[in-house]
């Protein structure tokens, strides 16, 4: 593994034959540097791109027009390798207008390997390779030129070591049969709705929203989708417009005026001075919303006799199919969805709750013998020789 060799982009002659190489490697290796402390949008501020042994680093500052390199990144036949790459790909769409798949994440891979739902990139490299990389650039302003060596090393790594990563991963996926466990769970990740803004219901990121209900949730879904419509027009992010408690503040408020918004604690008089009486108009439009249109939030079940003793015995057969998998528990089930079985499973009647665990490869590693256990199919005891639970099956005892 060479030691942060890459070649540095910032002329249109270079990447012109930086593409001609780059569009050769059936395998990329992706990665971004960008600020989005003080915008709406990223600022896109370097793109690395490691194949076939040579690293790019390539300045979208000096380069603002990179449609060669997106030609590569559209070309179905190249597997693009991210970690965490959520934002990446988010940037790439934006600056591009295209999904660049496929895609290999391997945050997520590595979640599905037991080595945690969200690990870093660090932290990865060190536990597969036993290389501890460099971490003194993680705060650096990448938008100012010229860019240190330092800086460079540090971004090139990012993506020369994501290779071995990714293969060491893949072959581990392959080797348990996981590959198509990895299709299921990047499905939201490669699905280009996800990078789509849907005004009308940004309101459910509001910090605070579950405790709204009826007419106050149709305000502030109305207040949302006015902030999200300036934030995105000033490129500027959405508390610098109005903070979420302010927002819900508002939304709760029988009765508006300008005097009444002006004397909430984080609404300054400038705020209310240029756009006060748009505010007004947008809250009273909430107001007259429809009953029938208003938000609701997701039914929630009540606990029944027997629901934590049920939740008990359910976390412990996730975890036991987990220690199995090996596999994080938390990424076969998490802790909401095994109440709503728990609750459900006081009569067991009617469909189960519509939750993760009972659908894909979940349902095949964990979701069914859930279901068996509540139906008590299965049970769960201690072996007296290990003293570890384990676990019984009726139905194969009645057939033999």
């Amino acid at each position: 593994m060479s030691e942060s060799t890459f070649q540095f982009i910032n002329t249109p002659s270079q990447l012109e034959k930086a593409c001609i190489e780059i569009s050769k490697c059936r395998v990329l290796c992706i990665d971004t540097e960008f600020h989005r402390e003080s915008t709406y949008y990223a600022e896109f501020a370097l793109l690395q791109v490691y194949g076939n042994n040579q690293c790019w680093i390539i300045d979208p500052i000096e380069l603002p027009d990179l449609a060669p390199f997106w030609d590569i990144m559209a070309n179905p036949d190249i597997l693009k390798v991210f970690h965490a790459g959520r934002q990446d790909v988010e940037i790439v769409v934006k600056e591009s207008g295209i999904m660049p798949l496929p895609i290999f994440d391997t945050q997520v891979a590595a979640a599905l390997l037991g080595y945690g739902q969200q690990v870093g990139f660090g932290n990865l490299v060190q536990r597969i390779t036993k290389r501890e990389l460099a971490k003194g650039e993680s705060f650096s302003d990448w938008k100012a030129r010229p860019l240190r060596a330092k800086q460079l090393e540090y971004a090139a790594d990012d993506v020369i070591w994501l290779m071995p990563i990714y293969q060491h991963l893949k072959e581990r996926l392959e080797a348990l049969g996981r590959l198509k466990w990895l299709d299921e769970e990047q499905a939201t990740l490669c699905d280009p709705s996800t990078y789509e803004i849907d005004e009308d219901n940004v309101f459910w990121r509001v910090k605070g929203s579950n405790r709204l209900k009826g007419r106050q949730l149709a305000v502030l879904r109305s207040l949302s989708a006015w902030r999200e419509q300036q934030a995105q027009r000033n490129n500027i992010p959405r508390r610098r417009m109005i903070g979420d408690e302010q927002l819900l503040e508002i939304a709760r408020r029988d009765k508006l005026t300008l005097d009444g918004m002006s004397r909430m604690r984080g609404v300054n008089p400038g705020f209310v001075k240029r756009h006060g009486e748009t505010i007004l108009n947008v809250w009273q439009a909430g107001v007259d919303a429809p009953e029938e249109s208003w938000p609701k939030l997701p039914s929630r079940r009540h606990n029944t006799k027997g629901t934590e003793l049920r939740l008990e015995m359910l976390d412990t057969l996730v975890r036991l199919k987990a220690e199995e998998g090996e596999i994080a528990s938390t990424i076969l089930a998490s802790k909401s969805d095994l109440s709503e079985l728990a609750s459900w499973g006081y009569r067991c009647k009617g469909e189960p709750p519509e939750v993760a665990c009972l659908h894909g490869w979940r349902h095949e590693l964990v979701g069914h013998d859930l279901l068996r256990l509540l139906r008590g199919e299965i049970c769960l005891h201690l072996n007296p020789n290990t003293g570890l639970p384990v676990i019984t099956d009726f139905s194969a005892n009645e057939a033999s």
